[in-house]
């Protein structure tokens, strides 16, 4: 196999698996509300009711009736694109909108959060090692491929490709989640305060660290209401941009 061969070879494969898994790629935090009825609140004062389906490239929003509007219009759904996300004020599930399904797997998925088992445990700190490692394991693709294209015919075609080949390498690798948050890791499963800004106001809730990724914060069991109007139970997903967890809280 001619070193032409084996360059184009890697650019395709590299291709296709950007492709994949651009299709298959969904955020973690946004992937544990799916399928249930939630509420999306937007900086601008809308707000979406509806079965909630996460897709690659945004949001989906079931509507649980047939809304119309002032026009005669009928709405069945609400989209919102994945290049829209800042538009994004929270994605609220609200306890009571749960089914009895909906609610039992949330309790189950709460108490895995909560009390994570000795395997949850480990598994998240090898995957956080990783994570930490990421940017020594690219230098080292980086510099096997730098020495592979001074030594052997097949290097100087993916020398000679060079500008093709990492952009391919950069397209796999943002694929892959490896946000890594030290601070944010250590209070993972704890009772903690959630800063949100609406406005000019930073306003604070209280709920469970559920995850994080490099886009979203999940806190789970939050008072989500206005204190004249009592507690109203929900679990909680915002933008890190606008959401910070300054303290750790009972």
């Amino acid at each position: 196999m001619s070193a032409t061969t084996i360059t184009v070879l890697f650019i395709v494969v590299s291709a296709f698996l950007a492709v994949i898994l651009g299709k298959i790629k969904k955020d973690k935090c946004l992937k544990d509300f799916r399928d249930d009825i939630v509420t999306l609140e937007l900086l601008n004062g809308d707000q979406y009711r509806g079965e909630f389906k996460l897709k690659s490239s945004g949001m989906k929003f079931n509507y649980p009736e047939l809304i119309k509007d002032e026009h005669k219009l009928n709405y069945l759904s609400f989209l919102i694109y994945k290049n829209e996300y800042p538009d994004i004020q929270a994605v609220v599930r609200y306890h009571r909108d749960l089914t009895e399904k909906g609610k039992k797997l949330r309790a189950e998925d709460f108490q895995k959060t909560f009390q994570p088992s000795s395997w949850r445990k480990i598994r998240r700190s090898i995957i956080n090692f990783l994570k930490i490692i990421k940017d020594a394991l690219l230098e080292i693709v980086n510099m096997l491929t730098s020495h592979l294209s001074r030594t052997t015919p097949a290097g100087a075609a993916f020398a000679s490709n060079n500008n093709q080949v990492n952009k391919m390498k950069n397209e796999v690798y943002g694929l892959v989640e490896t946000t890594y948050e030290p601070l944010l890791e250590e209070y993972i499963g704890e009772r903690v305060i959630l800063e949100l800004k609406r406005g000019d106001e930073w306003v604070k809730y209280n709920g469970v660290l559920k995850e994080y990724t490099g886009d979203f914060i999940e806190l789970i069991d939050v008072d989500y209401a206005p204190e004249e109007k009592g507690r109203i139970n929900a679990d909680l997903i915002v933008l890190r941009k606008y959401g910070i967890v300054r303290n750790l809280s009972q």
